[in-house]
C-alpha cells in the first residue's frame, strides 16, 4: 500500500488553529502594553442577537461570533505559510 506523503487537511487545520490562538494571546499581550487601535481593536463576524427556537420541551439557541483582530490574522499567514512550505 502506498501512503500519502505530503500535506493532509487535518494538517492545515492544526496548523489554522494554533497560529489563530497564538496570535490572539500575543495580540491581548501586546494590547496592554501598546494602546494602538491595530492592538486593541477588533472586527466581529457573526450573529449580533442569537436565534432561538422554543420547540416547548427544548429551546435551541444558535448563534456564532468570530473576533478577528491584527495578531488572529497574523497567526493565519503563519499558519498558512508554515502549511505550504513544508
Amino acid at each position: 500500500m502506498h501512503r500519502r506523503s505530503g500535506r493532509g487537511a487535518g494538517r492545515l487545520l492544526l496548523l489554522l488553529l494554533c497560529g489563530i490562538i497564538l496570535g490572539s494571546i500575543v495580540n491581548y499581550i501586546l494590547s496592554l502594553y501598546i494602546q494602538h487601535p491595530l492592538f486593541t481593536e477588533t472586527f466581529i463576524l457573526g450573529t449580533k442577537n442569537p436565534v432561538t427556537l422554543n420547540l416547548k420541551i427544548i429551546t435551541l439557541v444558535l448563534g456564532i461570533q468570530m473576533h478577528i483582530s491584527f495578531g488572529t490574522f497574523l497567526g493565519v499567514v503563519i499558519g498558512l505559510l508554515l502549511y505550504f512550505r513544508s
